[in-house]
C-alpha cells in the first residue's frame, strides 16, 4: 500500500539510528560509513530548512497553476469552476505520484505539499458541489485522510483521519435523540482511550514498522482528545453553541462537578502513569494539559492578577526544575538531569556493524609457509629440542 520502497524506508531507517549511535560514541566513523554504504537510500531528503522551503513553492506553483487555468476557462457556466477545482486536485495527486515514483522525493517539501494541495481541492470539490451533512463530511475527510495515511505514512494525515473518525460518530450520535447531549463526552472519551490502545498495541507490529511516526502521532492525538472531551471548560462552551444551554456566567453545566474531576484528574493520571511505565511521551502530554487545566479553573475561578498570577507561576517552575536537577543528578528510579542514553537502542546495530566490518574486510589470502611440525616424542612438537 505504501507509495515509497519499503527497502529504502528500512535502510534509512538503520542509517538514522547509526547516526544516533555515533552521535553516542556507541559505533566509530568507520563503522558508521560501512552502515551508509551496505544500507543504501536512494531517497531525496533535504535538510528541514529547504524542506519548508521547497513546501511553500509548492504550494504557491499550484495555487497560481490554478488560478491561471481559472483565468484561461472562466465561462458564465456554473460548474466550470467546481470541475476546475476537481480536475485541479486530481493533477496534484498524478503528479504527487511520479514526483515520488521518478524522482524518489520523500519528506522533501513538494511530496508534502503536493499531498495536502491535493486532498484540500478534491475535498474542496465535493463539499462544494454536495451539500451533505456534517456526519458525511467528517466521514470523507476520514476516507481521505486514512488513505493518505496508509499510502505516504503522513504524521499530520494520521492525526486527522482520528480527528475526522471522532467528528463522524460526535455528529452521528447526536442523532441517536436528547440523551446524546448529555453523553456524548463520555462516547468520545471511550473513542479516544480505545483508539489510544490500538495504536500502542500496533506500534509493536513489525510489519507497521513504515507506521510507527503515524501511529505516535495517533496516540498523542487521542490523548488530547480524551482530554479535551471531559474538560470543563470545552464541554460547557459547547454545550452553549450547540444544544443552546444559554448558561449566564456562573452558572454550571449539568454534572459539573465530575468535568471538573475529569478537567483536574487526567493530566494528573498522565504523568503518574509516564513515571512508572517510564513513558516520556504521557509524561509531556501531562505536563501541558497540567497547564491547560490550570487555565481553566483560572477562566471561572480568578483570584490573582493575570501579571501576579505568571509570576508566581514562573517562580514555582524555576524552583521545581532546580529542585528536579539537583534531585535527578544523580539517576533515580530510571530517571536522570543527563541527556539520556540511546545506547540500547543500538545494540542490535553494534552487533550489524561487527557483522559489516568482518564482511567487507578485505580478505587476507592465506600465505604459504615453510614452518612443518616435526619430531618431539613427548607432549607436542620441540620436545625434543628439534621441528
Amino acid at each position: 500500500m505504501i507509495v515509497y520502497n519499503k527497502e529504502w524506508l528500512d535502510n534509512a531507517a538503520l542509517q538514522q539510528e547509526a547516526g544516533y549511535a555515533y552521535q553516542e560514541e556507541c559505533i566509530s566513523a568507520e563503522e558508521k560509513a560501512r552502515i551508509d554504504e551496505a544500507y543504501p537510500s536512494g531517497f531525496y531528503t533535504p535538510n528541514p530548512f529547504i524542506r519548508i522551503g521547497l513546501f511553500l513553492l509548492t504550494t504557491i506553483v499550484v495555487l497560481f497553476s490554478l488560478a491561471l487555468c481559472w483565468l484561461i476557462f472562466m465561462t458564465p457556466m456554473e460548474h466550470v469552476w467546481r470541475f476546475l477545482i476537481f480536475f485541479s486536485g486530481l493533477a496534484t495527486y498524478i503528479a504527487l505520484e511520479l514526483f515520488i515514483r521518478e524522482k524518489h522525493h520523500y519528506r522533501s517539501g513538494v511530496d508534502d505539499g503536493l499531498l495536502w494541495m491535493s486532498i484540500i481541492l478534491l475535498l474542496s470539490a465535493i463539499n462544494i458541489e454536495l451539500d451533505l451533512p456534517a456526519w458525511f463530511r467528517c466521514a470523507i475527510i476520514f476516507l481521505f485522510a486514512v488513505y493518505a495515511t496508509l499510502r505516504f505514512a503522513d504524521m499530520i494525515m494520521s492525526a486527522c483521519a482520528i480527528l475526522a473518525l471522532l467528528g463522524t460518530l460526535f455528529y452521528l450520535y447526536l442523532e441517536t435523540g436528547s440523551i446524546a447531549r448529555a453523553t456524548v463526552p463520555f462516547v468520545i472519551m471511550a473513542a479516544s482511550l480505545l483508539i489510544c490502545q490500538l495504536a500502542q498495541r500496533w506500534s509493536h507490529i513489525e510489519k507497521w514498522r513504515h507506521y510507527a511516526n503515524c501511529l505516535t502521532t495517533a496516540e498523542i492525538t487521542s490523548l488530547i482528545t480524551l482530554y479535551l472531551a471531559g474538560n470543563y471548560f470545552v464541554v460547557r462552551e459547547v454545550s452553549n453553541e450547540m444544544f443552546g444551554l444559554h448558561l449566564l456566567p456562573g452558572q454550571s453545566i449539568p454534572a459539573g462537578w465530575l468535568f471538573w474531576a475529569t478537567t483536574i484528574l487526567i493530566p494528573i493520571l498522565y504523568i503518574l502513569l509516564g513515571i512508572r511505565k517510564k513513558n516520556l511521551l504521557l509524561l509531556r502530554i501531562g505536563v501541558v494539559l497540567s497547564a491547560a487545566s490550570i487555565y481553566t479553573i483560572r477562566h471561572y475561578y480568578s483570584i490573582l492578577s493575570i501579571e501576579a498570577a505568571m509570576t508566581l507561576s514562573g517562580l514555582l517552575l524555576i524552583a521545581l526544575a532546580y529542585a528536579l536537577i539537583r534531585y535527578l543528578h544523580t539517576p533515580r528510579y530510571g530517571f536522570t538531569y543527563h541527556p539520556v542514553n540511546r545506547a540500547h537502542l543500538f545494540e542490535r546495530l553494534q552487533a550489524e556493524s561487527l557483522i559489516i566490518t568482518e564482511t567487507f574486510a578485505t580478505p587476507q589470502t592465506p600465505r604459504s609457509s615453510d614452518f612443518k611440525f616435526g619430531g618431539g616424542s613427548g607432549g607436542g612438537g620441540g620436545a625434543d629440542g628439534s621441528w
